[in-house]
């Protein structure tokens, strides 16, 4: 029955390859290219957002059949092209074709496709196709599935069925609920810095071609400097440029004077630049040991809790689990990542690190900071096409510490890399995350991830009762240092309940501190400011998941309060974009979605909440888009008493929606911001993605 769906399908890829030949005479097409490695088919006069790639006759009649063919399939969407593409791959490469042919063919579309310059074609491709013949190599998985991973919100979620899997909790019953407390005022405090997404470049050079087309400028290999053009600034720069080490020792000294009474440092990795496609193994560890060298010699004594970015990695998110070994060994990294953790992790944690680069340590006497590695949900990690089940046994492992913990009595703060709610995390993954959490809500007192660069956090919701939604975590996500694509560089500090008894170790407030880097490069010094407190310049009773929540709703109606977290969002930035109704709905339901692709919470929490509130944005703006997403969700939101809608008044923001003045702030006015909207982009492997498949469209039209 498999051969016969698959024979099928061949036949269906067959009769659009023939249609595909017969629609270009009626209308020709042009492809474009925008930001997010996405393609636009754009047919006659069509307006399109960014500047047309004219194909031309480059290649004859058969080069302008396969053109043809690679418009048409690109016009059918992305799941046709992967799943041709997908097919054609693996059968050459099982029919023998090596390495060097694979990437020979797949750069060679790079180039005629103008996806990328040609050296970002030629070091992507390179870096990425020896893993692809690999991966095609040693799986079993049908077209279908493979397409379904890479594209899940065009392919549907057949990988995910049929992969799907649950690590098993242990059968000693969960401890009853306890209302949510939020520390006294009085209390002793920890205190915590989060340092994340410094991304530090080596290579940055002021003067240099700020923008320059390429994933990463501000390089003296960005192209030639010409009047009028934007260049890189002493300090860094808001376009598609990394941190330069100026700027990183600068921000590492400014925090050891401003906060000499750090507990802790929470390091929640991307060290390395987003030059994905000029990349090394070497240039990797030296960035590693460069930052460990800085992060020591500042903050000598300090203890420090650190987690693995997906740009570690070379390939970037490769991470292929223990089982895989060779050349394709993670090895090469967790040897070293183990090595330079030791400074702070006891010995008896290098064999989890050399294994997995995930561990877990005593903090302080009844406080645990376990660290995981989230690169085993990133879906842009091909290696979990071999083995996505639990890889590792990462989260069986979690489950284990978590059951000593409780036992012990002990709280747990755990810190990842890419939080657990964003699309990039496998939904699978992402559940039984979520499950493990609520199972262990009692001990896990914290969750710290960074990978998006924004400011922001992420709430989990209680599904047990099927009518009703809880709150019951919320998981921090810090700022980046880098300004890559915008925002300002930025740390955040945690004042969590501390040593005393009854503590609930807990955060209990939060300060993000930033400078205006348009300022520093103007005026040749960086001013560092406390931008805001959160219980503070949001008016937040406690920190607790029910008060986000809270704040989230109150946000869908008064534009004051949205503005100030918007602003906060960026940092401040003086090139932050206009976030117009799809942009602000976005936001607001990135926050409430703990639990990846999961749209329940926002239907329920903002489905309905817009209707009649008229504003600056106009009626209904959330509540006519969501209708539909989650038709079968019959819940309703359940907060505690204390600050449920009827007992706390409304939330009233100063104008500006700035801090207290009793803390310096960031004043200056950001001039108006370019139209863009769109996330900082992490390139990589959307293109090797979009080059399989245009190269199966050019190997179909040289067949025809």
């Amino acid at each position: 029955m498999a051969r016969q769906q698959s024979l099928v399908r061949g036949v269906l890829c067959a009769v659009a390859v023939l249609q595909a030949l017969h629609a270009v005479a009626a209308a020709p097409r042009n492809v474009t290219v925008t930001d997010n490695d996405k393609y636009v088919v754009a047919n006659g006069g069509g307006a399109s957002q960014v500047e047309d790639v004219e194909i031309g006759n480059r290649a004859g009649v058969l080069g302008q059949a396969a053109q043809a063919v690679g418009n048409a399939f690109v016009a059918k969407g992305k799941c046709l092209v992967c799943l041709a593409a997908t097919g054609l791959i693996q059968t050459k490469v099982r029919q023998g074709a090596t390495e060097e042919e694979v990437a020979t063919t797949l750069t060679e579309q790079c180039k005629l496709y103008r996806i990328q310059e040609p050296a970002v074609c030629d070091g992507v491709i390179k870096l990425f196709a020896p893993e692809v013949v690999y991966i095609v190599n040693h799986t079993d998985l049908s077209p279908n599935e493979i397409c379904s991973y890479a594209f899940t919100d065009d392919c549907g979620d057949e990988f995910d069925r049929n992969h799907d899997w649950k690590v098993e909790l242990p059968a000693r019953p969960k401890p009853p609920v306890q209302p949510e407390r939020a520390p006294k005022a009085d209390a002793p405090r920890l205190k915590l810095l989060q340092l994340s997404d410094t991304h530090v470049d080596p290579h940055y050079k002021v003067g240099s071609l700020a923008d320059c087309g390429l994933p990463l400028c501000c390089r003296a290999t960005s192209g030639r400097v010409e009047n009028g053009k934007r260049t890189a600034g002493p300090w860094g720069d808001y376009g598609r440029c990394d941190a330069p080490v100026a700027l990183l020792e600068n921000t590492l000294q400014h925090i050891a004077r401003t906060h000499p009474d750090l507990d802790g440092i929470l390091w929640t990795g991307d060290l390395q630049p987003h030059d994905i496609w000029n990349q090394t193994r070497e240039e990797s560890l030296h960035i590693l040991r460069l930052t460990t060298d800085m992060i020591l010699r500042t903050f000598p004594g300090v203890p420090v809790f650190p987690a693995l970015g997906n740009h570690e990695a070379v390939p970037v998110n490769s991470f292929a689990p223990s089982s895989v070994t060779g050349r394709f060994s993670m090895s090469w990294l967790y040897d070293e990542v183990a090595s330079q953790w030791s400074h702070w992790l006891p010995a008896n944690q290098s064999g989890l690190v050399r294994r997995g680069a995930f561990y877990s340590v005593l903090f302080k006497p009844g406080l645990r900071v376990v660290s995981i590695n989230t690169n085993f949900c990133n879906d842009k990690n091909w290696w979990l096409l071999l083995n996505s089940d639990d890889p590792d046994q990462e989260l069986h492992w979690l489950v284990e510490e978590l059951e000593r913990a409780e036992s012990a009595g002990e709280k747990v703060l755990i810190v990842g890399h890419i939080p657990p709610g964003t699309p990039e995390c496998r939904s699978v993954w992402s559940r039984n995350l979520d499950e493990i959490l609520l199972r262990y809500e009692s001990t896990v007192s914290g969750l710290f991830f960074g990978h998006n660069h924004w400011d922001e956090f992420q709430l989990f919701f209680d599904r047990s009762n099927p009518d009703k939604l809880r709150p019951y975590a919320v998981a921090y996500v810090s700022p980046s240092v880098t300004p890559y694509e915008k925002p300002n560089p930025a740390y955040r500090i945690y004042y969590v309940d501390g040593e005393h008894p009854n503590t609930t170790y807990s955060v209990v407030d939060h300060d993000t501190w930033t400078m205006d880097l348009k300022a520093a490069n103007r005026d040749g010094t960086p001013q560092w400011l406390r931008l805001y407190s959160a219980r503070r310049a949001y008016d937040m009773p406690s920190l607790t998941p029910s008060s986000w929540t809270r704040l989230v709703r109150d946000m869908a109606t008064n534009d004051n309060l949205f503005d100030a977290f918007y602003r906060n969002y960026y940092r401040g930035s003086a090139e932050r974009p206009p976030c117009d109704n799809q942009c602000r709905r976005k936001i607001l339901c990135q926050q409430l979605q703990g639990r990846s692709r999961d749209t329940a919470p926002c239907q329920v929490c903002l489905g309905g909440w817009f209707e009649g509130k008229p504003g600056r944005f106009g009626n209904r703006w959330v509540g006519r888009p969501l209708v539909g997403i989650a038709k079968n969700t019959a819940h309703e939101l359940i907060l505690p008493v204390e600050i449920s809608r009827e007992n706390v008044p409304e939330v009233r923001m100063k104008a500006t929606g700035a801090s207290s003045t009793e803390e310096p702030e960031v004043t200056s006015s950001p001039p108006p911001p370019p139209s863009s909207t769109s996330n900082s982009s992490k390139p990589g492997m959307g293109l090797v993605f979009v080059v399989l498949a245009l190269s199966s469209a050019w190997s179909f039209g040289r067949y025809l």
